[in-house]
C-alpha cells in the first residue's frame, strides 16, 4: 500500500444511499446499484466522459464511521464537475490487489477493515473513498485520510 494526494477528480454516474449492515445481511444495494448502471447503460448516458474508460465505486456522504450510512455511486471519470462527485485536494492511503471480481472487492475491503482496526498510523477521513477498476481483475482502493 502506499500513500498518494488525489488534486482533481470526477465522477459521475448511478448512486444509492446503503450501510455494512444491509449489505452484509443480504440486502446488497451495491450489487443491485451495479446490475442497474449496466442494465440501464448508464455508461453511454454519461456526458463529458473523460478519455479513459475506467470504472469507479465511489463512497462518500458518511453519516459516521464505516456503521453508518453512506452513499455509492457506480460511474467513470467525466470532465466536468455537473452532477459528479468532485475531489478536489484529498490524501489517501491506496490498496492494490489482483484477482477475479467480486471477491477481490470483497477481500481488499476485508483488508482495509482490519488494517484500520490494527493499526494506528494512519486515521481514516470518511470524506470520499474510492474503487478504480483499473484493469478487468485487478482494484485499487483509495482510503481518504486524515492529513
Amino acid at each position: 500500500m502506499k500513500t498518494t494526494r488525489v488534486k482533481n477528480l470526477m465522477i459521475s454516474g448511478l448512486s444509492v444511499t446503503t450501510n455494512n449492515a444491509t449489505e452484509f445481511e443480504g440486502e446488497s444495494k451495491i450489487q443491485k446499484l451495479w446490475d442497474d448502471y449496466e442494465e440501464k447503460n448508464i455508461y453511454s448516458a454519461t456526458h463529458n466522459k473523460a478519455n479513459n474508460s475506467s470504472m469507479y465505486g465511489v463512497y462518500n456522504n458518511y453519516t459516521s464511521d464505516l456503521n453508518g450510512d453512506f452513499d455509492v455511486t457506480i460511474g467513470v471519470e467525466v470532465t466536468k464537475a455537473k452532477n459528479a462527485i468532485v475531489i478536489t485536494d484529498e490524501k489517501y492511503l491506496v490498496f492494490k490487489k489482483v484477482g477475479e471480481l467480486p471477491q477481490v472487492v470483497i477481500d481488499t475491503w476485508t483488508q482495509i477493515w482490519e488494517y484500520f482496526e490494527n493499526n494506528s498510523e494512519y486515521k481514516r477521513a470518511y470524506t470520499i473513498d474510492f474503487e478504480h477498476y483499473t484493469k478487468e481483475n485487478e482494484i485499487e482502493i483509495y482510503i481518504s485520510i486524515e492529513k
